[in-house]
């Protein structure tokens, strides 16, 4: 490529410096605006709806996502769609939950345990959420940077290989499994130890440090007010992203109506659900109707605790941003799912296909992965010896995870100049707008509910803004840490999707159920992580113990793992019925407790309101809203315009679902 630097042509650094320049701009101007803790962690509750919708879709869409739901395609055809269409049935929850969430006038979810519950209990989620923010800005970091190194033509490999960095690295041995297991993304593995050695850093680690000094300074400085705002530029960016490549993949291979004739590269390639058959020949887990349900509940249970969630639906005026932005700005990430999938059935057309740049490639190496694809999918790969048979899923798996960039770079370059740069853009605004607000919330935890009242408590507004910013910079430096660990961005999504439920059942019957109390949210939380962890590392004991249910099992390097829909089935079932019994058999709070906080619940949000501390009712707000009750659970009123959205959301569900499969066959 000509007047290149690092793979990528002038034009394209051109682009990327006026985005930088941007960026960094509208955090030193947010900086300016930040005078106390809640301009810090809310914004000062001061954004509109629009900004509301790019903020909820630009801090829960990262190119992780876009990058995963391309690898699933790539691995079970249309059914890959599932892999982030797991959360749409959840959507029209978003519609009613928003308001409430907006209500608690909280500013972290932490408030609302320890208002709710206890202060132990917000300790506990501080800790919890602190975590869950950890692992979304790893994962979303890891997967940038391997796109990041495609775009390059994996330019930043050769580099690291000149520069030779030595970094320590931390490994996990395991014993349950093998290796194989964890790097498919199976949950059958167990760590039994951790050793440490010295490595190069790698070439998509520079890409790495280099957006996480990017989100951390604007972050840093600007809080959440800097995330909304860049979210708003970044939420259009990555709607590019999303579309970018697929009108260039799909001249590829012929245009737009010609994907149905390579229906049989790939097994089940058209499938909205992977049958039982299709997945057993891909050596993946069956995708059916029951999975997706179950993960659709798991999604639901954990997402309102997901550290920022309550930015989301609290830093806008009202109840109806918050309301707005969450539903409307998810919406909108499901219509950049569809972009996404089809984008990887064009890839499976092209890589596979005749016209394979693969296989036109000078490159014996490309030519001998194009072979290796082809023996993935073929009727006599399980004839092949059990080493070959590992080497072509190694290829496989690794190109699945890379096929996003590797697309882009083949294609883009000789469209127009510039054209990487746009994409390697809107790829850094979509892991940034998702790391700079999972940094932001995730320091106010620590700040507010673990360092200010607990370790250094009646100091000023200015000492605890330091010490957030530097909280936020301290949970980064653990995400780099983890990242370097990850193998596949489909099992960092499962963890990701797993890991907020323990906690979120908690909060869904603290909201509505008066009996739900502090025993009730550790003995859930405990039943639930332990339950988890039994039936994601202990399948061939479980099956042995119960060989009666040998249909929730599969079979892998001679090992029984649980199937993934059974394993969240079994720990959220596990959490639910633990808290519960415990619920009803120990003593119930106070009245005196309880009344403030559902008085809290019934109070909506006026814009002339003052608050004077989190997760209280306002002394200039008298209104309360009318509820239902039953024993010992409350539930708001419906308004028309509440169940009205609502079923308008749901008929989105169904015509969204069925506009991806009309346009399967179409194409």
């Amino acid at each position: 490529m000509p007047n290149s630097l690092l793979g990528m042509h002038a034009a394209d650094w051109i682009v990327l410096a006026c985005y930088f320049i941007v960026i960094l701009a509208i955090g030193v101007w947010s900086a300016t605006r930040v005078k106390n803790a809640a301009d810090f962690f809310m914004g000062g509750r001061r954004f509109g709806k629009f900004f509301m919708m790019f903020f909820a879709f630009g801090s829960g869409t990262s190119s992780d996502q876009a990058i995963t739901v391309v690898a699933g395609t790539w691995r079970t055809g249309l059914a890959g769609i599932w892999w982030q269409f797991l959360w749409l049935p959840a959507t029209p929850f978003y519609w009613i939950i928003a308001p409430i969430l907006r209500r608690i006038r909280a500013l972290t979810t932490a408030d609302f345990f320890g208002a709710r519950f206890s202060p132990a209990t917000a300790v506990l989620y501080s800790a919890y959420g602190i975590l869950i923010s950890i692992v979304f800005i790893a994962g979303a970091l890891f997967s940038s940077g391997k796109m990041i190194n495609a775009l390059t033509g994996n330019a930043l490999d050769e580099m690291a290989v000149r520069i030779n960095l030595q970094v320590p690295s931390v490994s996990f041995t395991s014993t349950a499994a093998s290796q194989d297991d964890a790097d498919n993304g199976d949950d059958a593995a167990s760590q039994s130890g951790i050793s440490m050695t010295w490595r190069a850093l790698q070439g998509y680690e520079y890409a790495i440090l280099a957006m996480t000094v990017l989100f951390v300074t604007y972050g840093m400085a600007g809080g959440l007010a800097a995330a909304i705002i860049t979210d708003f530029i970044q939420g259009v960016l990555t709607i590019a992203f999303s579309i970018l490549l697929l009108p260039f993949v799909f001249h590829q291979i012929g245009g737009f109506g010609a994907l149905q004739q390579f229906a049989e590269l790939k097994p089940g390639m058209f499938d909205f659900v992977a049958s039982a058959e299709v997945a057993k020949q891909l050596g993946r887990e069956p995708i059916t109707v029951f999975y997706v349900c179950v993960l659709s509940i798991t999604a639901l249970a954990g997402i309102i605790v997901q550290p920022h969630i309550m930015g989301v639906c609290g830093a806008g005026k009202t109840e109806f941003e918050g309301r707005f932005g969450f539903t409307v700005g998810n919406f909108l990430k499901r219509f950049c799912t569809v972009a996404w999938t089809f984008t990887g059935l064009a890839c499976i057309a092209w890589y596979l296909g005749a016209n394979s740049p693969l296989l036109q490639s000078n490159d014996p190496a490309d030519q001998a992965l194009y072979a290796s694809l082809h023996q993935r999918v073929s009727v006599d790969y399980d004839t092949l010896p059990e080493d070959q048979q590992a080497a072509i899923d190694f290829a496989d798996k690794k190109f699945a995870d890379e096929l996003f960039g590797r697309a882009a770079y083949d294609i883009l370059p000789r469209i127009a100049p510039g054209l990487i740069g746009l994409l390697m853009a809107s790829l850094l605004a979509a892991v940034m707008s998702t790391s700079d607000a999972q940094m932001v919330v995730s320091s106010g935890l620590f700040t507010e509910n673990i360092y200010k009242r607990h370790l250094v408590t009646g100091r000023s507004d200015r000492h605890y803004l330091w010490v957030a910013r530097f909280a936020g910079l301290g949970i980064v430096l653990a995400a780099l840490t983890l990242q370097a660990t990850f193998t596949d961005v489909i099992h960092a999504m499962k963890v990701v999707i797993k890991t907020p439920a323990a906690i979120g059942i908690s909060m869904w019957f603290g909201i509505f159920w008066r009996r739900w109390n502090t025993v009730a949210v550790w003995v859930s939380t405990c039943a639930a992580a332990i339950s988890w962890i039994v039936v994601s590392n202990y399948g061939t004991w479980l099956h042995d113990q119960l060989p009666q249910l040998e249909s929730l099992f599969r079979q892998k390097d001679g090992a029984w793992v649980m199937l993934d829909a059974w394993q969240s089935l079994s720990y959220i079932g596990g959490g639910v019925i633990a808290g519960v019994i415990a619920a009803l058999v120990t003593r119930s709070q106070s009245p005196q407790q309880l009344d403030p906080f559902f008085t809290l619940l019934r109070t909506p949000v006026r814009e002339d309101e003052t608050v004077t501390a989190p997760c209280t009712v306002p002394e200039n707000n008298s209104t309360r809203e009318s509820v239902i009750e039953f024993g010992g659970f409350q539930f708001p009123t419906p308004t028309k315009f509440g169940v009205g959205g609502f079923v308008v959301a749901w008929i989105l569900v169904f015509a969204i679902v069925g506009m991806t499969k009309l346009l399967s066959v179409l194409v």
